[in-house]
C-alpha cells in the first residue's frame, strides 16, 4: 500500500505535458486540430511559462524520420531534420503567426502547408527554424483563406541528435482556430484621434460574434485585456465596431481582438501596430445639424475622408485657414479625416 501511495504521489507531481503524438504517413487527416486553449495561461509569450507543453521525443514519435509524403522543409538542413509532429488549423483571417518556444535543448522548426490530406497533395506555404537550442521561432503566414483547412508540422533540426527532440509550447501564437468561425473580420484598423487611439473593425455578419475583447501590448507579444465590446447587431447586416483607448500615443502600441462566438469558441485577430504620431496642426469641427465639416489648416494642403473600413470617400484640397466640407451626401456612420502625410487622423460621426 505504501508503495502504491508513493507511486501515485510521484505521478501527481510530474509536469503536465500534452501527450498528443499525431503522425503523417500517407494521410495527414490524423493531424491534431490546433486548440486556442493551448496558449491560455502563457505568462510572457516569449517562453514556455504557462500554456500547454508538447513534446516530439522519441517516445512520442518512435519513427524519427520526416514524413516523405510532405515536401521537404525549405528551412534547415535536410539531413538534420527529424521527429515531425503534425497539426491542422483554420485561420481567422488572411494572416496568422505560429509561435513556438522550447524549454529544453530542442532546436525547433515549423513548416506550414496548404492542400492535403492525401499523400503528395501538400504545398509548403512557410518554413522557419530557431536560431539555436532553447531560443524559439515564429512563422508568419499570409494569404490564408478563412474556412480552409491548413496543416503544419513541428520538427527538430540540428546536427546533434540530442537537439532534435524536446519540449515546446505555442505561447504567442495568433490567428489559429479549431473551428470554422461563422464570419471573419473584413477589416481591423486603428487611428490616432485627439490624443486617443480609435480602433475600428467590421464583420460581414454582426450577430455571429457574441462579444469582442480588446487587447493591447507595448512589445507585440504580451497582451492585456483593456475593454470589451458587445457583438450584437441586426441579423445579416454588416457589423461595424469601435473602441477608443486612452493610450500613450508617443510610443508604438499593438492591438488584437479576441473574438467569441455564441457557443464560446474564440480566436484571435491579426495584430496591428499604431505608430507614434506627430501633430500636423490640422483642426476640425463637425457641425452635426448642418452635416458640415469645418477644417482649419496652417497652410495649403490635401486631406482625405475615409470610412470605418478604410474606403476612400472624399479627397480634399484645403487652403490656409478655414474650409467647409459638406457631408450631407454620405450615409450615417463613423468617418475619419486624415491629413496628406497620414500623421493626423480625426474621428467624427455622421448621424441621421
Amino acid at each position: 500500500m505504501k508503495i502504491l501511495l508513493y507511486l501515485i504521489s510521484v505521478l501527481l507531481s510530474l509536469p503536465s505535458v500534452a501527450q498528443m503524438c499525431p503522425g503523417g504517413g500517407v494521410d495527414f487527416s490524423s493531424a491534431v486540430t490546433f486548440d486556442p486553449n493551448w496558449i491560455y495561461g502563457c505568462n510572457t509569450g516569449t517562453s514556455c511559462n504557462g500554456g500547454v507543453h508538447f513534446d516530439n521525443t522519441t517516445s512520442c514519435q518512435p519513427t524519427t524520420a520526416m514524413d516523405a509524403c510532405a515536401p521537404a522543409p525549405s528551412c534547415g538542413t535536410i539531413a538534420y531534420n527529424a521527429s515531425n509532429i503534425w497539426f491542422k488549423f483554420y485561420p481567422l483571417g488572411p494572416t496568422a503567426t505560429i509561435s513556438c518556444f522550447q524549454n529544453s535543448s530542442l532546436v525547433i522548426g515549423i513548416q506550414a502547408f496548404s492542400g492535403g490530406p492525401a499523400c503528395g497533395s501538400l504545398t509548403e506555404i512557410g518554413c522557419a527554424l530557431a536560431g539555436g537550442p532553447s531560443s524559439g521561432v515564429q512563422l508568419n503566414l499570409t494569404g490564408l483563406q478563412p474556412g480552409q483547412l491548413y496543416y503544419f508540422r513541428i520538427f527538430g533540426s540540428a546536427h546533434p541528435v540530442s537537439q532534435r527532440t524536446g519540449i515546446y509550447c505555442f505561447c504567442g501564437t495568433t490567428g489559429l482556430s479549431n473551428v470554422v468561425l461563422p464570419v471573419a473580420l473584413t477589416s481591423f484598423r486603428g487611428f490616432v484621434a485627439g490624443g486617443m487611439i480609435d480602433l475600428v473593425w467590421t464583420t460581414s455578419a454582426a450577430d455571429d460574434y457574441r462579444y469582442f475583447e480588446v487587447q493591447r501590448s507595448t512589445d507585440g507579444s504580451t497582451f492585456a485585456d483593456i475593454g470589451r465590446v458587445d457583438g450584437s447587431g441586426p441579423a445579416g447586416d454588416t457589423g461595424s465596431f469601435t473602441y477608443s483607448d486612452e493610450a500613450d500615443i508617443a510610443n508604438t502600441n499593438f492591438y488584437r481582438l479576441k473574438l467569441f462566438t455564441d457557443d464560446d469558441h474564440y480566436t484571435y485577430s491579426s495584430i496591428i501596430a499604431i505608430q507614434p504620431q506627430v501633430t500636423s496642426g490640422l483642426r476640425f469641427f463637425f457641425d452635426a445639424d448642418r452635416k458640415e465639416l469645418q477644417v482649419t489648416v496652417q497652410q495649403s494642403s490635401r486631406a482625405a475622408i475615409v470610412g470605418a473600413s478604410g474606403q476612400l470617400l472624399k479627397t480634399l484640397t484645403l487652403v490656409a485657414g478655414r474650409n467647409s466640407v459638406s457631408m450631407s451626401d454620405v450615409a450615417p456612420g463613423v468617418y475619419f479625416l486624415r491629413d496628406e502625410g497620414g500623421n493626423t487622423t480625426r474621428r467624427f460621426v455622421v448621424f441621421k
